[in-house]
């Protein structure tokens, strides 16, 4: 997996068994309001966060969000947030096989974006700035045909990002499970979508 970088970013491979890397992913895990708004539960202990690195974020397309050039020491090499490319979760496919996206190639070879970030980092633009690398990386080494995205519909601070990053309303799936957060949680949530031909008419322009 090779590193992606960015005017502000460095966009790297999660380091497991590494104790500051660890620290520093339930320093912004932990927060309630960062986790279930991204579909996942807040961070009970380090020990989860751990965790979560070695079975979740070390695979081959998810990338820690470090800041090149922080203004504060402490933030060097320390990740803020994730971002990865990963396999369209089978409610959704299901979802997305219903539509007429024959035009769109938007079934075959393709992924989908996941991302967040530490709260204190919120509204500076970072999270489209990385996730623009990202798509560039899936379209150009992955050789992907189509990326989506989703949010929670009352996640407006996503969907902002989204609308940002180029993403095309799809449609909306209804009652979808929440399977990574605590109790039996069902929301709709809004579907995206980039293809590799509007990605090479936003760059050109």
């Amino acid at each position: 997996m090779r590193e992606l970088t960015t005017e502000a970013l460095i966009l790297r491979a999660w380091r497991a068994n590494d104790d500051a890397e660890t620290a520093s992913l339930y320093q912004y895990a932990q927060d309630p309001d960062v986790g279930p708004s991204a579909g996942w539960a807040a961070h009970a202990n380090a020990e989860e966060s751990a965790a979560v690195i070695r079975t979740v974020l070390c695979n081959a397309q998810s990338y820690a969000i470090v800041l090149k050039n922080p203004e504060d020491k402490d933030l060097i090499d320390k990740p803020i947030g994730s971002i990865s490319l990963q396999s369209v979760p089978e409610q959704v496919m299901r979802y997305i096989e219903t539509l007429e996206l024959h035009k769109h190639d938007g079934i075959s070879n393709t992924m989908e974006l996941g991302f967040w970030i530490g709260k204190p980092f919120w509204g500076r633009g970072l999270v489209p700035e990385a996730s623009l690398a990202v798509i560039e990386h899936g379209f150009n080494d992955l050789k992907l045909n189509a990326i989506w995205c989703r949010h929670d519909i009352e996640n407006v601070k996503s969907g902002r990002a989204q609308d940002k990053i180029g993403f095309e309303h799809v449609g909306i799936i209804r009652h979808i499970h929440m399977n990574m957060l605590p109790g039996d949680i069902y929301r709709d949530e809004e579907l995206r979508l980039i293809t590799r031909e509007q990605w090479e008419k936003r760059s050109q322009s």
